[in-house]
């Protein structure tokens, strides 16, 4: 039918992706090495937001 999904699906790079991502598809925690989550377990949600100047 006209409202099925493409049975390959690439970005404007040429990466190929799937057309849906779950949970299995996350690489470990947050917080851990390689850090492809982010650098702290819970992100930023513990920090207060700063404003810096720089000359």
């Amino acid at each position: 039918s006209r409202h099925d999904a493409p049975t390959k699906v690439t970005t404007d790079s040429g990466i190929e992706v799937e057309p849906c991502y779950g949970s299995q598809d996350a690489a470990d925690q947050p917080g851990s090495f390689p850090f492809t989550r982010g650098i702290y377990p819970d992100m930023y949600r513990g920090r207060v937001w700063t404003m810096r100047q720089y000359a």
